[in-house]
Order: C-alpha cells, then sequence, then structure tokens
C-alpha cells in the first residue's frame, strides 16, 4: 500500500500500489499521478487542474486533456505531490 499526501488538502492517504489515480477522502478530489517531462519527478496531481508547478524543479508543467491508463504514472512510484499553478 502506498501512503500519498493529497496535493489539494494535504491529507495523506492509503492507495493500493498498482492503482493510477484515487479519490481524496478528506475533499474527495480525483487525484492522478503525473511525471513531470523536466524532471521526471512521479507526483500527485488534482485531476482538474490545467496546469500544476512542480515540486522539485519548480516550472509550470501543462496537464493533458485526456489521461490515458498507460501514460499516468503508479501510485508505488510517487515521490512528491504538486502544487497547484500559479502557486498560492
Amino acid at each position: 500500500m502506498a501512503y500519498l499526501t493529497c496535493p489539494w488538502c494535504m491529507t495523506p492517504q492509503l492507495t493500493s500500489d498498482d492503482a493510477d489515480h484515487y479519490q481524496c477522502y478528506t475533499c474527495y478530489a480525483e487525484i492522478r499521478f503525473f511525471t513531470c517531462p523536466n524532471c521526471a519527478l512521479k507526483q500527485t496531481v488534482n485531476q482538474k487542474w490545467a496546469a500544476f508547478t512542480c515540486s522539485r524543479c519548480e516550472t509550470k508543467v501543462d496537464l493533458p486533456r485526456r489521461w490515458s491508463y498507460a501514460s499516468s504514472a503508479k501510485a508505488r512510484d510517487v515521490e512528491g505531490a504538486a502544487h497547484p499553478w500559479p502557486r498560492f
């Protein structure tokens, strides 16, 4: 089981290792896993965001309009939680 942090409410969540998304138990946000194209950090992002700020390299990353299972990272590989763009 992966122990991930929701990027929206920052609450820890237990998730299956092979999951490609989950719904936060606290704020009910749909959370996906995405790999930053600049630094390759796998992180949690809110599915409704159009873009996010990478938590490692601090760059703006645009999210795809359609998510596919093949392009998503798995929960066991996630290393961080993204920040909304623009960062508050």
